[in-house]
């Protein structure tokens, strides 16, 4: 389907709670942080269907990653609502500093703007695709929020202009495969959180890869969650079709293709 979802930060819902790994504190007992160990790697098992997704499973499992973001851009992004976790956050913002490939991001799904806000400040360029509107197949974002579409396209310009950096961000207002047909660009990253049904995000991934740079990268938000079991399913097929996980944090799953690039990426992180 031709639809998008917003590309949000994550404040509660899914992925927060499978973020890289249980906090545990002093106070704790050793039975208590082993216990919330297991709820921890339970919450994440439970997100992938087996045995359909064991490739992934394993692939994602054995590339978790912190990425703390820096002060300052924590603050800048505390003053945008959105689904994005912190630590996913600090992922998607180690991607656009650290990716040797030079080029823009695509971002399929912008929302209030979280994430968009995040690429610009790691200093990309950032293409926004997001329809914004109603007559879409998965208004999920909105649904949480209770928000209009309208209203969010709204506060995502306005977000834009808070973090200074609407010199660095192109809005393409559509749908995802609408858009996808006439484009030419191509990307050094490509974010995909738009519509997250099944057929959707395999629509996009088909869509939008030919438009990556033969060395990008691929982020997919909502990957590692079982609200989201669409988005699972299609990133699955992305481990038989050769793509390689290379890191992960939260729901946030990065892939990228081709051996060459495997042993550049082992030198990166």
């Amino acid at each position: 389907m031709d639809s998008t979802r917003p590309a949000l930060g994550r404040k509660d819902p899914a992925s927060a709670s499978n973020d890289a790994g249980p906090s545990a504190t002093s106070e704790q007992t050793p039975g208590a942080r082993a216990i919330q160990k297991l709820h921890h790697w339970r919450d994440l098992l439970a997100s992938f269907h087996f045995p359909r997704d064991v490739p992934l499973a394993v692939q994602v499992l054995s590339h978790r990653q912190n990425h703390v973001l820096p002060a300052e851009v924590a603050d800048v992004l505390q003053g945008i609502d959105g689904y994005l976790h912190p630590l996913e956050a600090g992922l998607l913002y180690w991607a656009a500093r650290t990716w040797p490939q030079d080029g823009p991001v695509v971002e399929l799904g912008s929302y209030q703007g979280r994430s968009t806000v995040l690429f610009a400040l790691g200093g990309r360029q950032v293409h926004a695709v997001d329809a914004w509107q109603s007559d879409v197949s998965d208004l999920t974002s909105f649904t949480f929020s209770g928000l209009a579409p309208e209203t969010a396209f709204a506060n995502f310009k306005q977000n834009l202009r808070a973090a200074r950096v609407e010199n660095r961000v192109s809005v393409h207002r559509g749908l995802t495969g609408a858009i996808a047909a006439g484009w030419q660009a191509q990307c050094a990253l490509l974010f995909v959180d738009a519509s997250h049904d099944y057929e959707a995000v395999a629509s996009d991934l088909k869509a939008w890869s030919p438009h990556l740079h033969p060395v990008g990268l691929l982020l997919m938000h909502d990957v590692v969650t079982s609200r989201c079991r669409g988005v699972t399913r299609a990133a699955g097929e992305l481990i038989d079709q050769g793509w390689k996980v290379v890191a992960s944090s939260g729901s946030v799953v990065a892939f990228t293709r081709g051996k060459r690039l495997l042993q550049q990426t082992r030198r990166i992180l």
